[in-house]
């Protein structure tokens, strides 16, 4: 099998959410691009030059109608512990994979005993109390659940394949805990992402993905709208509110990291074309 390169991955990945976005607009299910990918299309009007993922996320209701009706006639499908015959799932959120002409080797971080390509992340938005100490006390509860679902998923690598001393030792730490995490942290995850229905608060958060804390809370008021924008050829939907949920998020989002942080993200997966 050939290696695919970042540009290849991306263009699947776009033909993945063409799809995606196609199928919402028919629907009437509401998405918007998200994280990176939000950035790059505020900031670069399409990919952010170094990445190569999208991000896209939905309000927790859009996202239960999405992950159970989805249908692609391209072959895409959702992978998603809430869906049937996917229970194996190790993470709190859906892809919508390419199976057809695309794998990936996961073996580092694995998320899934199931073979699949390149893929979409998509994002449930869940509610949250509208106090932000609330909030905090909750996200600190749930980080205990994660840390443990991300040490089952990680302590089976090697040492002699990890990088860096401090690296090193997080793995040693993760193989002596790693008897003592429960198999059923990712159910009682899912369920405390739930908590609170995203139709009674002022305020969201994007629980299933922590690893901004609370700078993934926002006001439900700033995705209440989305409006089209352009990216690379194509246009997608994103949250009319976006400057305020950057800003939230990353500070000065204008601003480019420094060069040295500009470096692809997500090169544990290797990405392969399947051969005919």
């Amino acid at each position: 099998m050939r290696e695919m390169t970042i540009q290849e991955v991306q263009d699947v990945s776009l033909d993945i959410l063409r799809d995606v976005h196609q199928f919402c607009v028919d629907n009437n299910i509401k998405y918007t691009l998200q994280g990176g990918t939000l950035l790059g299309a505020v900031r670069h009007k399409g990919f952010i030059p170094w990445d190569d993922d999208i991000d896209i996320a939905m309000p927790r209701p859009d996202y239960d109608r999405f992950i159970h009706s989805f249908k692609s006639e391209k072959g895409f499908r959702v992978v998603s512990r809430e869906v049937k015959d996917c229970k194996d799932v190790m993470i709190a959120f859906c892809r919508i994979c390419d199976t057809q002409q695309t794998c990936v080797d996961t073996s580092f971080l694995p998320w899934t005993s199931e073979k699949t390509g390149v893929w979409i992340d998509l994002f449930p938005l869940d509610g949250v109390e509208t106090s932000r100490k609330v909030c905090q006390q909750r996200i600190k509860r749930m980080k205990w659940q994660l840390l443990q679902v991300n040490t089952l998923r990680s302590y089976h690598n090697r040492m002699a394949d990890v990088r860096g001393m401090k690296k090193k030792v997080h793995l040693l730490i993760k193989k002596v805990v790693a008897p003592f995490c429960s198999r059923h942290a990712i159910e009682r995850y899912v369920e405390m992402c739930k908590k609170f229905p995203y139709e009674d608060a002022e305020y969201y958060c994007n629980f299933a993905f922590l690893n901004y804390g609370i700078r993934e809370r926002h006001r439900k008021a700033v995705i209440d709208e989305t409006i089209l924008v352009p990216f690379g050829e194509d246009h997608f939907y994103i949250m009319k509110g976006y400057d305020e949920a950057l800003r939230e998020k990353y500070g000065d989002y204008m601003q480019l990291p420094p060069k040295e942080q500009q470096v692809r993200g997500h090169d544990i997966n290797k990405y392969y074309w399947i051969e005919r």
